[in-house]
């Protein structure tokens, strides 16, 4: 049977994740007022509003808003600054939520993204410690502005304004939320928050009615309203007389941008726990929270953010669509008018209890050694903006840590501006000194830095090829310094990608990187193979030279090619010869035949490279899991006649010699066997072998070779590696 209820237009399984949202959302909007110093019914309407308000004006179909501990420390923190009047905290709030309406609609939406995690995760950090340092004396029974005015007493006296009853009922709440979180009864529907305060109403019910010394006393219980009376005030409203208080404006600000953030990050989360992976609008929610913060300050309720934990019970609980969280809020509406006597029974210790253990959440020790396990430019503004936030407040922390983070994200990028590469090319030694992609005068001191450590004679470039934004006052530091410094101390200095900055500026074409004529006749063969085998560190080291390749495409069309060596590889699509050697256009002959094999046409080619075109060295090079040497192994081993393969008859021109020395290399093995070390020596021995046949085939290349103009070397290419080994 469907469970969606179609006519309606909502899933019948939203009924019961909004029951249970409900049952966690009740005591957590109940401790949350209490931390936060605020009238407990206030926690109840803000829960109401963030319910049915947001969640109707939100376009998540998971997130569910109500009162967060996150702001508690930022409301208790206003009310001690505005003495304990809640009406002009109510002013306050309805200032955030315009702010926060203003937020959505100028699409601020995604500035959390650029606040750091480590402060963020600083922010929580500290709010979770505010959070256990000021429900700990509820936990144990006494009052907070008793324990600060008895502490120097000695226990004597501070010890008759404790509430044992309540100390023992908060204990035993915490206990129950540990066992119960970490047992199977977490599987269970019921969440352990809402059995703490059952179970600490029902044993103060008990201890009241057998008169024993335990009863909690009334100044440690719940106090709500009782609606159905008609005797009590529900709802709190603003006092407007506070409007020129400079303590609600920076507080409106602090609440607006706290609670904004939090939002944000709640609302990511929760999209990540929705199984459909809906997107929810930024902008959307900001709107939504600052339209409910508004009218929950307009009526006596507290702050509304985002909330995680509702969130994933709502997500957990089979939730589908936001009705979910619209029905726990009508669900906290009829509780508030219907439960009150109930409510009221429960000690305050349970609530505490319930704070306590969310604010070591949010400041477990794993956390902080998390983060300082990640080093200290991720640690020093976490733990600086914890401590900031406890001995100032939340708006002056999270500044503090924000300029701290900005300190450090500045200095590296002062050090990231500027790269030099030390390199050796064709033509000789030469420094390339790479800008970033934006450089602004930030970066100056980096630069003048790296100019200052060039020395006499020699040769570098400033490239600025992958560079978009260059300051006009860096770009004068290096227009004088190549005109003056530069000139002065015989530095060759080159400049590369301005143009499209600076058109003025004539750019010069450094051609130290192309194998001219010249170059080639002075180089020896052993020299090239030194080249080759430098190339190939760099290559495996992933430092490969910046090749110019249109230059090099320019002048090898008008000058003519003259590579300095001859490579005679496999086809082999991993063993791109010019890659591997980390050389430029026209610095290479790459033949590439399957299993290098040196036949008539190879003769050929490798002689007009020498003999004609001045190359000083031939590489044969083969490499690890070759296709053919695997291939030509196995038919050696299935003894086939290689002459009879009809689906490709022309791989017996390139397999036979491979064949060849398969049989050479069973013959000189005491034990045969066809393994991955069998495959490689006949791989190697298949690299010898055509080098013999290039010297007894070509004499041409072999009186080259007696005459020390060539040499001709063998190579092993590591398909996994990328390194060379030459034999």
């Amino acid at each position: 049977m469907s469970n969606t209820i179609h006519k309606r237009g909502f899933y019948a399984s939203d009924l019961l994740s909004g029951l249970v949202v409900f049952l966690v959302a009740l005591p957590l909007c109940l401790g949350i007022a209490s931390a936060s110093g605020a009238p407990l019914i206030s926690g109840v309407i803000a829960g109401v509003i963030g319910g049915i308000v947001v969640g109707f004006l939100s376009g998540s179909h998971i997130s569910v808003s109500g009162p967060a501990a996150g702001l508690a420390a930022i409301v208790l923190s206003l009310l001690t600054q505005l003495e304990g009047n809640y009406q002009a905290f109510l002013l306050c709030l309805v200032l955030a939520g315009v702010v926060q309406i203003a937020f959505g609609l100028f699409k601020l939406g995604s500035f959390s993204n650029f606040i750091p995690t480590n402060v963020i995760l600083g922010l929580l950090a500290a709010i979770g410690l505010i959070l256990i340092i000021n429900q700990l004396p509820h936990l144990l029974g006494i009052k907070m502005d008793l324990l600060k005015a008895h502490w120097q007493d000695g226990w004597g006296i501070l010890s008759q304004h404790f509430d044992y009853g309540a100390a023992l009922i908060g204990l035993i709440s915490v206990a129950l939320i540990l066992v119960w979180d970490k047992t199977p009864l977490k599987k269970t529907q019921l969440p352990s928050a809402l059995v703490a305060v059952v179970l600490a109403g029902v044993l103060n019910y008990i201890f009241t009615h057998t008169g024993s010394s335990l009863a909690v006393r009334d100044e440690h219980l719940i106090h709500l309203p009782n609606v159905l009376s008609g005797t009590e005030s529900i709802f709190s409203f603003p006092d407007f007389s506070y409007w020129n208080n400079s303590i609600i404006y920076t507080g409106a600000i602090t609440l607006a941008v706290v609670a904004s953030i939090e939002t944000l990050l709640n609302l990511e989360a929760a999209d990540k726990m929705d199984p459909k992976k809906r997107a929810s609008p930024p902008n959307r929610e900001l709107f939504a929270q600052g339209v409910g913060n508004t009218f929950s300050g307009l009526i006596g309720g507290m702050p509304i953010t985002s909330v995680i934990v509702r969130s994933s019970v709502n997500a957990t609980s089979g939730s589908k669509t936001k009705f979910s969280a619209i029905f726990h809020g009508v669900l906290l509406a009829v509780a508030l008018i219907l439960l009150t006597p109930l409510i009221n029974v429960v000690p305050l210790s349970a609530l505490a209890a319930i704070l306590i253990l969310t604010g070591f959440k949010l400041a477990s020790p794993a956390l902080f050694k998390r983060l300082y396990g990640e080093g200290w430019k991720q640690f020093l503004p976490f733990i600086v903006t914890v401590v900031a936030i406890i001995f100032t407040d939340l708006l002056m922390g999270i500044t503090i840590g924000l300029v701290l983070s900005l300190m450090i994200i500045l200095k590296n990028n002062l050090k990231r501006g500027v790269r030099v590469i030390h390199e050796t090319h064709l033509h000789g030694k030469m420094t390339r000194i790479e800008l970033a992609p934006n450089i602004s005068f930030l970066n100056r001191a980096a630069l003048v830095s790296a100019l200052e450590k060039l020395k006499k004679g020699e040769t570098a470039i400033i490239d600025a090829s992958n560079t978009y934004y260059i300051d006009p006052d860096v770009y004068t530091v290096i227009k004088e310094f190549k005109d003056e410094t530069a000139q002065k101390n015989h530095i060759d200095l080159k400049l590369i990608g301005f143009k499209a900055h600076y058109p003025e500026l004539v750019e010069e074409e450094l051609d130290i990187n192309i194998s001219t004529q010249e170059v080639q006749r002075q180089l020896t063969p052993a020299q090239v193979l030194q080249l080759l085998k430098e190339g190939n560190h760099r290559f495996v080291n992933h430092e490969r030279l910046h090749h110019n390749i249109a230059r090099q495409i320019q002048v090898t069309s008008e000058a003519g090619q003259h590579p300095f060596a001859a490579v005679l590889g496999c086809m082999d699509s991993r063993a791109p010869t010019e890659r591997i050697f980390d050389v430029g256009i026209g610095d290479l002959f790459s033949l590439r035949i399957a299993g290098n094999i040196a036949g008539q046409k190879v003769l050929g080619s490798l002689e007009f490279a020498c003999k004609s075109k001045g190359s000083k060295l031939v590489v044969v090079l083969g490499h690890t899991d070759c296709g053919a040497v695997t291939s030509a192994c196995q038919l050696y081993e299935q003894n086939q006649d290689i002459t009879k393969v009809t689906e490709t008859p022309n791989v017996q021109y390139f397999l036979k010699p491979i064949m060849e020395a398969a049989h050479t290399v069973k013959t000189e093995q005491s034990s045969y066997q066809l393994t991955s070390n069998f495959i490689h020596a006949v791989t190697v021995l298949n690299v010898q072998n055509n080098i013999r046949y290039i010297l007894q085939n070509s004499p041409v290349l072999k009186q080259m070779v007696d005459e020390g103009e060539i040499c001709i070397v063998g190579a092993i290419y590591d398909v996994h590696t990328g390194k060379v080994d030459f034999i």
